[in-house]
């Protein structure tokens, strides 16, 4: 790539969807989001979903050809869900999305798009695409580079959902996908009597969760109970010493999370569970089915795996994320796995998919 090239990445999220022109320039290695546009993630079935998608694209192409902007005849976009082989996504990976459970198993993003754009769609997960952005940050960061080269990297993004992925990076720095590597549905040993998912216990709205709980026992509740605020909380010079406590004991139980999820996957125990929601608000758990099972080959890919991100709006906040953080590596170590690493994925790296997905786009 020897000239600027522009492509219109797309980011959706289980609160927004964001659009805008990302610039790859080989003088300048970062990308830049220039002309960007968001909406509120569209609560509707797949048709009106991505007819709503097309519009925001189209909105953000105009605006960029307006400035006199030449664009690359391709959309990369970063899209919940487990992708299978053929680009379909798997059943039951897209719980932040549509108006009932399981209306996107089965659809194709890049089909459906690119039909209503008339040109070629890029789509993956856009959990891959978070890792992507971190990996081409750190891999420029001549400290952090000598120690990813040949290994084998996990991203874990919790945020609204619970994103992860499974990368090797080379010798030479190539970043190569490997198994199926997503770990939203993994089951975590050492979590309340093990049968409970990533999805459930580390995620936005289970930090949330467990911030109600806490909040029946404190005489000043945080409020409103979501991680934002507890993030807040965590970095605000005045916050009340008893709301800190509360927090920081708050932020701490993420961290035991984040250690067991660490363990989970470092011992090579992947252990995929469905869930499937019943009338009489139960859950029904569905464990390695055929679709989701990782077989013993896969399985022994992420065994003994030394390097994990911390992403996801909830791992990149400053406060709250990186006080998970520092728990998680005080209870590895004192678990014996003090040779385990884990680093934040930038904190001002709020676009990370979306910057990241266009790394996804061939000769980017």
């Amino acid at each position: 790539m020897s000239d600027p090239v522009l492509v219109i990445g797309v980011d959706i999220g289980g609160t927004k969807v964001k659009a805008g022109g990302v610039v790859r320039d080989p003088a300048r290695p970062e990308p830049r989001l220039i002309g960007s546009e968001q909406i509120t993630t569209p609560r509707l079935a797949p048709p009106a979903f991505y007819d709503a998608l097309a519009a925001l694209i189209r909105q953000v192409q105009a605006r960029l050809a307006q400035r006199g902007l030449a664009l690359a005849p391709v959309v990369a976009v970063a899209h919940p869900g487990r992708f299978l082989p053929d680009g379909r996504l798997a059943r039951a990976t897209t719980p932040n999305l549509g108006t009932a459970p399981g209306e996107f198993d089965g659809v194709s993003p890049t089909r459906e798009l690119g039909r209503r754009l008339g040109i070629p769609v890029i789509a993956e997960n856009d959990a891959v695409a978070q890792m992507r952005f971190g990996l081409d940050v750190l891999l420029r960061d001549a400290a952090r580079r000598e120690r990813l080269l040949g290994e084998t990297v996990i991203y874990l993004g919790p945020g609204t959902g619970m994103g992860g992925r499974v990368a090797r990076v080379g010798r030479d720095g190539t970043v190569t996908l490997v198994t199926d590597g997503h770990f939203f549905d993994l089951q975590v040993a050492g979590c309340g009597d093990g049968t409970l998912t990533a999805e459930e216990l580390f995620t936005g709205p289970a930090i949330a969760r467990s911030i109600a709980r806490a909040n029946e026992r404190l005489p000043a509740p945080i409020q409103p109970a979501r991680a934002e605020e507890l993030d807040r909380v965590l970095t605000a010079a005045d916050a009340p010493a008893a709301l800190r406590r509360a927090a920081e004991d708050l932020a701490g139980q993420q961290g035991e999370v984040l250690a067991a999820l660490v363990e989970t996957i470092h011992a090579g125990r992947i252990v995929k569970v469905r869930l499937e929601p019943l009338a009489d608000g139960l859950v029904r758990r569905h464990v390695d089915e055929p679709d989701r099972a990782w077989s013993a080959a896969d399985q022994a890919l992420v065994r003994g795996a030394r390097r994990f991100i911390l992403g996801g709006s909830v791992g990149r906040s400053r406060g709250l994320g990186g006080r998970i953080l520092r728990r998680a590596l005080e209870r590895l170590s004192e678990r014996g796995l003090g040779q385990l690493e884990l680093v934040q994925i930038p904190a001002a790296s709020a676009d990370a998919g979306l910057l990241g997905i266009v790394l996804a786009v061939p000769g980017r």
